[in-house]
Order: C-alpha cells, then structure tokens, then sequence
C-alpha cells in the first residue's frame, strides 16, 4: 500500500518515522516533542539491529531528522532543499550548524534524514558529500531516506502505519483526473492542482471521513 505522505501533518511524519527507526535500530528510539528540535528529532544509542546491515551494523549515537513537505512529487533536489552554494539558505545548509555542533560535541556518530521528496542516485551522493564535508561525519554514517526506500520499507514493516495510527484519512488515495472511480459511500472529493511537478494533471483525493475515537 502506498500513502500519501503529504497529506500528513510534520508531527505525523515525525511519529511514522519514530515508529521505522524502531525497527531499524531498536525499540529504544527515543522521540523528542515538537519545537526547536536542535537538529534531531529522535535519537538511538547502542547497536542497531538491522541498519545497515546485521552483518555490519551503526554503532554509537545515531541522530534522526524527518523533513516533511505538504508538495506532491517532491525531490531532494530541488533548491529549496539543497542548493550547495555559499549563504545558501536551503533546507539542509540551515541545518548543518546543528549537526556539526552535535558532532564536534560528542553527540552524533552516525546520521539519518528522511523526507518524503524522490531521491536520486546523483542526488544522494552529492548530498552525503555535502553534509560529510561540513561536519566531519564519515560519508558511510550518513544515510538519506527518500519516498521510493519509504515505501519499500513500509511495505516490509506493515504494523508502523497501524502504530503511527495512518489511516485513509491521513493518507487518501490520490487519483489522476479522468479514471473512472467507483461510488463509495463516506467519500468527499477534493480537488487539487498537481504542485510540485508542472507537467502533473490536476489530481483528485477521495478521503474517508474521520473515525470517531472515544
């Protein structure tokens, strides 16, 4: 199943991403509240169990961030996001300051950025290179986590949508315009305009209406 990750809010993406960092390094991933996160949200101590690999796994302190955006067919390299350019005022230059303050500070050995935009090879590398050429961190520390290595693990951890409590209301099935779509009852349409990608066709999202929790 796919979702539809910019339809979450930042804090419901920071929760998916807590819950996947569970699995990948261990149970005590330990979330931080929402503010001024000082370059985390969530970090890990110890030795992970599956990241990068159980043959050679992270050991030490590992520091998470999770960049959400509300675009549709977002990428990492977009200028917004990164733009390797001196005074650049990018998503990932405005947070290199905090990452290399937790690195020179002992805090952050290895280092993991998910967002919910399209990574390519070319980006990733470059990237990787950036962020290790700024703040000291070996290049095989740094992992990059986009849309297409997103889903392919929620596809593999199942119960991380159901304990982040994803829903078809957080993620509604999102449709080109034209197809033929069957009536269902609960249904509200909501037309949108293809952001992100100019040549994208409008978009409709059907989403069901929120349950009522007690």
């Amino acid at each position: 199943m796919k979702y539809a990750y910019e339809n979450l809010s930042d804090g419901q993406f920071e929760l998916l991403i807590t819950f996947l960092c569970q699995k990948l390094l261990g149970i005590s991933v330990q979330a931080f509240c929402t503010g001024a996160d000082g370059g985390r949200d969530a970090k890990f101590s110890g030795t992970a169990e599956l990241h990068p690999s159980k043959a050679n796994p992270w050991v030490g302190l590992v520091v998470i961030q999770g960049k959400h955006t509300n675009g549709y067919n977002r990428s990492f390299s977009e200028t917004d996001f990164f733009a390797p350019k001196p005074n650049s005022t990018c998503i990932v230059a405005k947070e290199m300051p905090r990452i290399k303050a937790l690195r020179e500070s002992k805090q952050l050995d290895h280092y993991m950025l998910f967002a919910n935009r399209r990574l390519s090879a070319i980006a990733d590398a470059d990237i990787v290179s950036f962020i290790s050429a700024g703040s000291g961190i070996p290049a095989s520390s740094i992992f990059l986590c986009g849309l297409e290595q997103l889903d392919l693990w929620m596809k593999l951890f199942p119960d991380v949508a159901k304990n982040a409590e994803l829903d078809p209301v957080d993620s509604p099935l999102i449709i080109k315009s034209g197809r033929s779509v069957g009536r269902c009852a609960g249904l509200r349409a909501t037309q949108g305009d293809g952001q992100g990608d100019p040549s994208s066709p409008a978009r409709t999202s059907f989403q069901l209406r929120r349950k009522e929790r007690a």
